[in-house]
């Protein structure tokens, strides 16, 4: 079976070619580029939806955005309706950003948790990635809760990004 692998730039193109194809989506992965390294969204948000019961199932985006010359992993995804009233945020925070640590390696920049219902979706009913993409930039979704990484968070990860460099180059030294 072939697979189409789909970089940041052609996602829009190549999304309208599906769209009015034949073609099935699930054949279809999107990759995003974060600090050099591809990954696949599927998989990052197959393991989001796993790391809490709270989650929807199929009911939630990943993408990045540039901060600061950099790209940054967002979430979008829903909440069920039966944790509408019961939601702790930072508990669910806190087990996606560890589910997504550990199985990516990748920190996340932001999670926002949507209504149940309220993603964006095409004509067909299918989440629209780039509706998701657009509505959070115009900070347009109906949001029950919203985290992102404070300054300070991300100023000790750049701290640990450049100690890890810094100790590789020593090693490379040291053995040339």
């Amino acid at each position: 079976m072939n697979h189409l692998v789909l970089v940041n730039s052609q996602q829009q193109e190549v999304q309208n070619l599906v769209d009015k194809s034949n073609l099935n989506q699930q054949l279809v992965n999107v990759v995003i580029s974060i600090r050099g390294h591809n990954y696949h969204t599927q998989a990052i948000e197959t393991t989001v939806k796993q790391s809490h019961p709270s989650l929807k199932p199929s009911a939630g985006v990943v993408f990045s955005v540039e901060v600061n010359y950099q790209e940054r992993l967002v979430v979008l995804q829903e909440v069920k309706r039966a944790y509408s009233r019961i939601f702790n945020a930072d508990e669910v925070i806190k087990a996606i950003r560890s589910a997504v640590l550990e199985e990516h390696e990748l920190q996340i920049y932001t999670v926002v948790f949507l209504k149940a219902g309220s993603i964006p979706k095409d004509s067909t009913g299918k989440i629209d990635y780039h509706a998701c993409r657009n509505a959070f930039l115009n900070a347009s979704l109906d949001a029950i809760h919203t985290w992102t990484v404070n300054h300070e968070q991300d100023l000790q990860q750049l701290q640990k990004d450049v100690d890890a460099l810094l100790e590789q180059m020593q090693v490379f030294v040291q053995s040339a």
